[in-house]
């Protein structure tokens, strides 16, 4: 999974700090194993972005409109 560019990007301590603070009856083991099961449908949600976004959905019109602006 460190190849991975959703895993390299998102700071595993920040998000491990936010579910002890919304859970504090989890270990810090425990926090960390959500954590990376979390990040991992981070993924696949951004993968379907993506995707959808390579298609001319989601995203794609507002980012288009957004870029022609700055042109």
């Amino acid at each position: 999974m460190d190849s991975d560019g959703v895993y390299r990007r998102v700071n595993i301590d920040k998000v491990v700090g936010q579910i002890l603070k919304n859970n504090p009856n989890l270990t810090e083991n425990e926090s960390r194993e959500v954590a990376l099961i979390m990040i991992k449908e981070l993924n696949k949600k951004l993968s379907s972005a993506v995707a959808d976004f390579e298609r001319g959905e989601g995203d794609f019109m507002s980012c288009y409109f957004e870029a022609i602006e700055k042109l």
